[in-house]
């Protein structure tokens, strides 16, 4: 006999049959860019297109002369319209065996009609681990869309092949300012390289850009994290909170030799009625789930998708920040 199971001690051939699978966690991507965000949901609307006017600026006003007409006009003009059209973004489909599904209930008699005849909201609890897993999917997707974006910020600071230093760090700052943004309420975006290598040369012994200085101020607490939450939160760095996105998500530029990242406006809400920052989200509504029973694969199909597009809304209102990989 072939693919036995043998067993020397009563106990652990009963314990076999009677313990239920246990399945633990893969390691997966945190979800971090994607909360710093506008998030601005067209569910409902007749069309997949979200169009925003955008205002131009119009500079200062001139001098006048008092009894004097004024002969200039200022037309009231507008830049460009900034628009997006929404997509399936994320789709992923998977089949779950009739036996699989058993193995989740053991004991448990009937377990393949139960998915033949119940209703969706009792197969949506007996495929609620696989469906979060796929959901997963999606969300990593959109976050992937959305840190692409970084390389598509017009200024950047940072040199080719060279490490993130504290140096930059202030050039960023310096040169976000220039921008003039809306709100100077902006965080760092940061690669874990660009975080290893900023620690670096915050801790290098001498003082200088580097030394014991900078252990004593709070605004490093970056250096001291631990317990970190997963929405990847590391700290504050001058003042400013460093979120570092997953490594496996890094858009390599220049042939390979540099990694992305930026200081970036952090939006909330619609960009027309929240705080605008410089990358955006135009979805119809969230995840949607579509489950259908599958009499060839002998089990049921699950089907997680999302629509969105992921997209810059104010290129002024981001710093990249390439270095090297």
């Amino acid at each position: 006999m072939a693919n036995e199971t043998t067993s020397t001690s009563y106990s652990t051939r009963a314990l076999s049959y009677v313990l239920s699978e246990e399945a633990l966690p893969a390691n997966i991507a945190d979800i971090v860019v994607t909360p710093l965000c506008n998030d601005d949901d067209i569910d409902g609307a007749p069309s997949n297109v979200k169009q925003y006017a955008v205002y131009s600026d119009l500079g200062a006003a001139t001098a006048g002369t008092e009894g004097t007409a004024i002969t200039a006009n200022t037309t009231l003009s507008m830049a460009s319209a900034l628009s997006g059209t929404v997509v399936e973004g994320a789709l992923v489909r998977s089949v779950v065996t009739d036996r699989a599904i058993a193995v989740k209930f053991p004991g448990m008699a009937g377990v393949a009609e139960l998915m033949q005849r119940g209703a969706f909201d009792q197969h949506r609890a007996a495929l609620q681990e696989e469906v979060n897993r796929l959901s997963g999917m999606c969300l990593e997707k959109m976050e992937a869309d959305v840190v692409a974006l970084l390389t598509g910020l017009s200024t950047s600071v940072g040199t080719s092949g060279v490490d993130f230093s504290v140096a930059d760090a202030f050039t960023a700052i310096y040169t976000f300012d220039t921008l003039e943004p809306v709100t100077r309420n902006a965080a760092w975006v940061l690669t874990p390289n660009q975080v290893d290598e900023l620690r670096r040369d915050l801790a290098v012994a001498g003082g200088g850009l580097g030394g014991a200085v900078w252990y004593n101020q709070a605004d490093a607490s970056f250096l001291k994290a631990q317990g970190l939450p997963t929405n990847g939160f590391m700290g504050t760095f001058l003042g400013r909170p460093i979120y570092q996105y997953a490594h496996s998500l890094r858009v390599l530029s220049d042939t390979g030799a540099n990694v992305n990242g930026a200081l970036i406006a952090i939006g909330s809400g619609s960009p027309e009625t929240g705080i605008l920052g410089a990358f955006g989200i135009i979805r119809k509504g969230g995840l949607k789930v579509r489950l259908e029973l599958s009499a060839e694969n002998r089990g049921m199909i699950v089907v997680v998708g999302l629509e969105y597009v992921a997209l810059e809304v104010r290129d002024t209102h981001g710093v990249r920040i390439r270095t090297d990989a």
